[in-house]
């Protein structure tokens, strides 16, 4: 039940995103690369496998549905993403880049605290 209520947590507020956000997703897709060391070819296919899911998230964020089948389908699809990332990524950089994700979650938790206190 914990990790239900987490998990809508940092989902609900992946669905709250503005504009703005596409200049930090920008900055956060910049530092992951530099922080796994990626360069070549390899850097090229990690911008666009995380940039063709940064559009899906869009989508679904902007789709029509409830935020429980909003959030179903973005857990489909970071799991999808995972998966694709195991396969591109060396198992050092697969792990630093699950830690990026546990940090960026603890970061969209924080900032969804702050924009619904009372």
């Amino acid at each position: 039940m914990k990790k239900l209520v987490l998990t809508f947590l940092l989902f609900t507020s992946v669905l709250g995103l503005s504009q703005e956000d596409n200049e930090v997703y920008s900055e956060s897709l910049e530092q992951q690369i530099k922080t796994l060391g990626l360069t070549g070819e390899t850097k090229e296919i990690f911008i666009e496998i995380s940039n063709i899911y940064h559009e899906k998230m869009m989508n679904i964020r902007e789709g029509e549905g409830s935020k429980i089948s909003k959030i179903k389908e973005l857990k489909s699809l970071q799991s999808n993403k995972n998966n694709e990332m195991k396969k591109l990524l060396n198992n050092n950089q697969y792990k630093a880049f699950k830690k990026l994700q546990k940090q960026n979650r603890s970061m969209l938790k924080d900032r969804y605290k702050q924009n619904n206190k009372s």
